[in-house]
């Protein structure tokens, strides 16, 4: 490395930091799995803003994922007890998320 290309490298990094205003930075574009977060309407008295919405219900769905102690693991949308590993053949038993092996 050459005397210039090291004095460059000095002079770049001893230049002052420029500052930007962070209110003159735009809003970027709105991505649609932000949350869009609002204010409750002040209007200087004590009535409650009473919405309607429709109830419905819905389902939960879990992937369990397991692991051998031979070091496989793999995905089952069904929590069984026992289950055996495609790599060694051995049966493993699962203990429900949570519990404490004794």
């Amino acid at each position: 490395m050459g005397i210039k290309v090291w004095l460059d490298d000095v002079r770049t990094r001893l230049r002052p930091t420029a500052y930007v205003e962070y209110s003159d930075i735009p809003d970027g574009p709105g991505c649609p799995y932000r949350a869009r977060i609002t204010t409750p309407v002040e209007n200087g008295t004590n009535e409650l803003d009473v919405r309607e919405r429709e109830i419905v219900r819905g389902e939960i769905k879990a992937i369990y994922e397991i692991r051998c102690p031979c070091g496989r693991r793999w995905f089952n949308p069904r929590l069984e007890n026992v289950q055996v590993c495609p790599r060694c053949g051995r049966a493993v038993l699962v203990m429900q998320p949570g519990l404490a092996a004794d």
